[in-house]
C-alpha cells in the first residue's frame, strides 16, 4: 500500500540505514519542527501583534481623545426667521471636567469655539464627572467665550450627581451662561424674534416641554437644548425647530461596520449627527461630546465641536 505524507514530515520519506533510530519512536506524538523559517515568521507575528496592540490602545489613550473635529453643519429650517439668515450656533458638550478633561483642554476649546465667530453658544449638558469642583477653576475660561446673542446650558445627569447641580449652577452663572431648565430665552433680531429653550435633565431631573415653552406664541421658531437625544420623541410634537443634544459621546469606541460599542441610556437610538424625529420631522443633532467617561479613550469617535449655519427654507 502506497504512504501516505503526514504532518510534520517530508515526502518521499529520507531513506533509513537499518541501523538508523526512527526518531518518531522515539518522542511518538510529539511534532517536530527543525524549521528556523518558521520559528522565525511565529515570532514576527506575536511581535506584530503585541505592536498592533500598543498602537490601538496608544492612538486611542494618547491622539484621539486631543484630535477635536469642528464639524460645520449648514441646515435649512422650515419656519426660521429670515433676519437670522445665516445664524451661526456653536455647540460644546460633555467636558466632563474632572475625568481627564481640566483647565488646559478648556483653555484650547475657548479659544477654537472664539476663532469660528459664534452668534450664539450652546451647551448640552454635563460640565463635570463626578465632583463640581473642578469646574471651578475653568470659570474664568468660561467666562471668556462671547458670543453676539449669548451663551447657554442645560444640565446632564452627571451634572447631578452628588447633588451637586446647584454648585454647577451657581458657576454656571459666575461664568455668563443662562442656565435654561425646563425655561427659555428670547432673542431678538429686528422685529423677529426666536427662543432658545431647555430642558430638565431626563434621567435624573423632570423635563417639562409645556413648562419650557410657556408664554410663547405657538408660531415662534424654537431651538431645543436637551441633554439626553433619545427625547426628541417626546418633544417632537412640541412644535421646536432644531434639537441639539449630546451624552452618547458617540459611542466613544466605534467599530467599521459595527458602530457604537455601546451608548448610554438615553441615546440608544440617536448616536451622532443628523436624525429627524417623530411625525413633524424635528431635526436632532447629537454632538459627539468634547470629554470622555468611564474610560480615558476614544476609538474612531473624535471629539467633537459643532459650528452650525442656519437658513430658513424661502419659497
Amino acid at each position: 500500500m502506497a504512504e501516505t505524507p503526514r504532518k510534520g514530515s517530508s515526502w518521499p520519506p529520507p531513506r533509513r540505514s537499518n541501523h538508523e533510530p526512527d526518531e518518531e519512536s522515539i518522542f511518538p506524538g510529539e511534532e517536530k519542527d527543525h524549521d528556523p523559517s518558521r520559528r522565525s515568521f511565529l515570532l514576527r507575528m506575536v511581535v506584530m501583534t503585541a505592536g498592533a496592540a500598543l498602537f490601538t490602545g496608544g492612538y486611542a489613550w494618547l491622539w484621539e481623545p486631543r484630535r477635536l473635529e469642528v464639524k460645520q453643519v449648514q441646515l435649512k429650517l422650515p419656519g426660521f426667521p429670515q433676519a437670522f439668515e445665516g445664524l451661526r450656533v456653536v455647540q460644546f458638550s460633555d467636558a466632563h471636567l474632572g475625568f481627564h478633561t481640566g483647565l488646559k483642554e478648556m483653555e484650547k476649546l475657548a479659544g477654537t469655539i472664539q476663532e469660528q465667530r459664534p452668534d450664539l453658544i450652546c451647551f448640552t449638558g454635563d460640565m463635570v464627572e463626578r465632583e463640581a469642583e473642578p469646574m471651578r477653576e475653568c470659570i474664568p475660561v468660561l467666562a471668556s467665550m462671547q458670543a453676539k446673542y449669548g451663551k447657554f446650558a442645560v444640565l446632564g445627569n452627571h451634572d447631578y450627581r452628588g447633588r451637586q447641580q446647584n454648585e454647577v449652577e451657581a458657576m454656571f452663572k459666575q461664568a455668563g451662561f443662562t442656565l435654561l431648565r425646563n425655561s427659555h430665552a428670547v432673542i431678538k433680531q429686528g422685529s423677529e424674534h426666536i427662543a432658545v429653550t431647555g430642558l430638565d435633565d431626563a434621567l435624573t431631573g423632570q423635563p417639562n416641554p409645556l413648562e419650557a415653552i410657556k408664554g410663547l406664541d405657538a408660531d415662534v421658531w424654537k431651538l431645543l437644548l436637551m441633554h439626553e437625544p433619545d427625547f426628541a420623541d417626546l418633544a417632537a410634537p412640541f412644535g421646536f425647530g432644531l434639537q441639539l443634544s449630546g451624552h452618547s459621546h458617540g459611542g466613544q469606541v466605534r467599530f467599521p461596520w459595527i458602530g457604537a460599542v455601546t451608548t448610554p441610556r438615553g441615546s440608544h437610538k440617536y448616536i451622532q449627527g443628523l436624525y429627524y424625529a417623530g411625525k413633524a420631522r424635528m431635526p436632532v443633532y447629537v454632538n459627539r461630546g468634547f470629554g470622555m467617561t468611564q474610560l480615558p479613550i476614544r476609538f474612531l469617535c473624535r471629539p467633537e465641536l459643532t459650528v452650525f449655519e442656519l437658513q430658513g427654507i424661502r419659497t
